[in-house]
């Protein structure tokens, strides 16, 4: 099986921005079709059938693997409310320092108290030497802090999550940069990242997360935070010289599980925004580097992921190539375009840029009750060395299916995404996919 492996950054005299993958990133047409018919011209599912005797026909069974026959549809998952409620109770969810406006309303940022468990939490890891090169311990804490804040307030719960485009990209890079204490480099040099990749996380380049899954926003709280905050992490890691910078550097990486209410075909609904951020520093702090990824989408709620039925896959075509990113492989057709892998996702993107396969990696535990997308199918997998594989079909806009696959291990969860699927190779595709998935170490 083939390994590709293409490296992306983008430059400036100042700093380095290494380009973010959405997972919902921009679906588009990506595998080559099959014949409807086959060579000579025979339909199958007329060529196939077999005669009772009576004139009747009886279709044959499908192969395996080649339906969504086994997984739950829509309508046979049991849905389950999430109480934001009780989150906020927990987390101390106050308003923050910061108005916020969109085309929607006014609303302030996510504030916490001292003892919030957001920002009272242990970080899942502290590198010594890289808690050393920040200043101290006491100064890297201070710091992962900022950046779990951050992320909250201007990526989780970006102003620009719900606006029709991304015109106002330029808005995010000065109050981030600011706030990160990164007042020496140029906000210029990090725009292209957020204009390549929108905070909102549409799936449908171009077109606002509403317009694209038919919703509105609940009516904003007259100031107060419209953002829940579920689930979040941080840890502090260490950047090997040469991998982004010529000298080490210290890694600072927050992940954050969110929710925003919403109206969906007339009903209360909840918007899902999960959402890692890593910003990398050089030891003697000349270059810095902002990574980001993002899931979003209206959610679906059941009580326990083992509702979901368990389904075998199918096998790996051997053409496949295969991608990597921290402990996961995943295997996904070959000849879409080029691979990228930055800190925080591997992809492939066609030649037009879009994003058409991905492994992206999340630092969240296993969400209770467990959260699916708008799914048409959804079911679970058992792969050796993860706790719980799902795997979900959803609607990408006219550029066709995209399948999500979540594998939890242990505090990681990994998104592995295909793109642009059409209805016939959706399934086949899918129980592919899941053939391909292994854990390492």
């Amino acid at each position: 099986m083939a390994t590709a492996r293409t490296t992306t950054r983008r430059t400036a005299l100042t700093g380095l921005g290494a380009l973010g993958v959405m997972t919902t990133a921009g679906a588009c047409s990506l595998l080559p079709g099959e014949d409807e018919t086959p060579a000579g011209g025979a339909d199958p599912t007329t060529s196939d059938a077999v005669s009772d005797g009576g004139g009747a026909t009886t279709e044959p069974a499908p192969e395996p693997g080649t339906t969504f026959d086994e997984w739950a549809a829509r309508e046979d998952l049991r849905t389950v409310e999430l109480d934001l409620a009780a989150a906020d109770e927990r987390t101390g969810l106050e308003p923050g320092e910061l108005e916020r406006k969109d085309r929607f309303g006014a609303w302030a940022s996510p504030g916490f108290p001292e003892d919030s468990p957001v920002l009272a939490a242990e970080p899942l890891a502290l590198d010594p030497e890289a808690a050393e090169a920040l200043g101290g311990d006491a100064v890297a804490r201070d710091a992962l802090r900022g950046v779990l804040v951050q992320a909250i307030i201007e990526i989780a719960d970006s102003p620009l999550l719900l606006e029709s485009d991304n015109s106002r990209f330029e808005e995010v890079a000065p109050p981030l940069m600011e706030a990160l204490g990164l007042d020496a480099f140029d906000p210029a040099a990090f725009a292209p990242m957020f204009e390549e990749v929108p905070l909102s996380g549409t799936p449908v380049p171009g077109e606002g997360l509403p317009e694209v899954y038919d919703f509105e926003p609940a009516p904003y709280p007259e100031g107060g935070p419209r953002m829940s905050v579920l689930e979040t992490s941080s840890l502090l890691s260490r950047m090997p010289a040469g991998a982004p910078f010529s000298a080490a550097g210290a890694a600072m990486i927050a992940s954050v599980r969110g929710a925003v209410p919403i109206v969906r075909e007339g009903e209360e609904a909840v918007l899902r925004r999960e959402v890692s951020f890593l910003l990398g520093i050089e030891d003697g702090g000349m270059n810095a580097l902002m990574s980001y990824v993002i899931s979003t989408g209206p959610a679906l709620a059941i009580a326990d992921a083992e509702e979901l039925p368990l389904i075998e896959p199918t096998e790996v075509p051997e053409d496949w190539q295969e991608l990597t990113l921290g402990r996961l492989v995943a295997a996904v057709p070959s000849g879409l375009g080029q691979v990228e892998e930055v800190e925080l996702s591997a992809s492939v993107r066609d030649e037009s840029g879009s994003t058409v396969a991905a492994i992206t990696l999340y630092r969240l535990p296993v969400a209770s009750p467990y959260q699916l997308g708008p799914a048409q199918h959804a079911a679970r997998v058992e792969v050796d060395g993860a706790d719980l594989v799902t795997a979900e079909l959803t609607a990408g806009g006219e550029a066709g299916l995209i399948l999500t696959v979540r594998v939890h291990v242990g505090e990681e969860e990994y998104h592995v995404q295909v793109n642009g699927l059409s209805e016939e190779e959706a399934p086949v595709i899918a129980h592919q996919v899941l053939a391909g998935l292994r854990v390492q170490g």
